[in-house]
């Protein structure tokens, strides 16, 4: 008796010939292409199934015994003995003839309009660059070329070999470290450390431990919880804005910037939605439930800025925090540390800064300092 071996995702899953999915609407999403076939450890991805006479079925997967094409990373169980399970995270794919589940994706090309967005559940090699408005997520994300306006989260590390042109709207975020060869115009967030090669610039950065530079660090706004190394430059200048925070968790920060842009948004919205109530009343049905509902909502984040920054000031920690410049500090970059506050005001070179009675102090050589 023949069984048809039923499976639980695209049997001819091709990378390289994706097409975008048709919606509801009729139209179609360029950055969706459903990539990879993500599965989790103990999915269903095939099982055994009879049958049904005068059924129409692929006869490519009709066989006369049931004895699995199983390969790496997927397992069988007692219980179920006609069911394959997946052993691993991964995606799940052929081989050979063979089922498997690969932990790693590697994308041999750009992410564009050829792969659209990838999001995978284990760890994802590109080697090629991430195109502006693609978005990547996995658990380490390594990338060979360079991103653009991109979008990369990884929820342990990340690391950008070709560097970051983010044309202001990148956003890079990992959940342990963050490591590129240099980096302008993005945003920047990692839980631990974040260690950029050669020059940082015009950059929205928070770095929940410490944040080191090989080479300048110019313009943009950086929160470091308690270390900063700046191996060469420190500035662009007086007519580059160039601040550091530091003392504060900088996740709570970041949250807070995210509440200033909602609260800007959403006056904005108000104004709009009053300009719009005064040219008559034939505007009140449409405008009056917006208006109300933005002062509501914006009522709401005001509170829960207050509660945020409770919480922040409790993360407070002064007394560890150092900003190292072994190079030069060009004069306008603000240092705060806490409530303290230093603007340099003239050019420094082989200089430290940290806390020191509610002062930001500047030491003398940056090799008295244990690092």
């Amino acid at each position: 008796m023949p069984f048809l071996l039923k499976h639980h995702f695209d049997p001819d899953w091709d990378p390289s010939k994706l097409r975008p999915e048709e919606q509801a609407d009729g139209s179609v999403d360029h950055h969706e292409l459903n990539f990879v076939n993500n599965v989790s450890k103990g999915d269903v991805i095939a099982e055994w199934v009879d049958i049904e006479e005068g059924e129409d079925v692929d006869r490519r997967f009709v066989f006369d015994d049931k004895e699995f094409p199983a390969g790496r990373g997927t397992g069988l169980r007692q219980k179920f003995p006609d069911t394959l399970f997946a052993a691993v995270d991964g995606y799940v794919c052929y081989k050979e003839g063979k089922i498997l589940v690969r932990e790693t994706l590697t994308v041999h090309w750009d992410i564009d309009y050829h792969t659209g967005n990838v999001d995978f559940v284990g760890n994802i090699s590109v080697e090629g660059s991430v195109r502006s408005g693609f978005t990547v997520r996995g658990v380490k994300v390594t990338i060979a070329g360079q991103v653009e306006g991109a979008r990369i989260e990884a929820t342990r590390n990340l690391n950008c070999h070709g560097g970051v042109k983010g044309g202001k709207i990148a956003h890079l975020e990992a959940g342990h470290d963050l490591k590129l060869a240099y980096c302008e115009y993005a945003t920047l967030i990692a839980k631990n450390d974040i260690l950029i090669k050669g020059a940082l610039m015009h950059s929205n950065v928070y770095a929940g431990k410490r944040l080191a530079v090989g080479h300048r660090l110019t313009g943009g706004n950086i929160c470091a919880y308690d270390y900063i190394y700046v191996g060469g430059q420190l500035g662009g200048g007086l007519d580059t804005d160039t601040s550091l925070v530091m003392g504060y968790k900088p996740s709570l920060l970041h949250a807070d910037e995210e509440y200033n842009k909602r609260i800007k948004s959403l006056h904005d919205d108000i104004a709009s939605f009053e300009k719009a109530l005064n040219k008559g009343n034939e505007f009140r049905a449409e405008f009056k439930p917006k208006l109300e509902s933005a002062i509501k909502e914006l009522d709401l984040l005001k509170a829960l800025k207050v509660k945020l920054w409770d919480g922040i000031y409790a993360t407070e920690r002064l007394d560890e925090c150092k900003v190292l410049v072994p190079g030069v500090v060009k004069p306008g970059v603000e240092i705060s540390i806490g409530s303290a506050f230093l603007k340099v005001d003239d050019f420094l070179e082989d200089v430290y800064f940290y806390y020191d009675n509610d002062e930001v102090k500047i030491g003398a050589s940056t090799e008295k300092v244990k690092r």
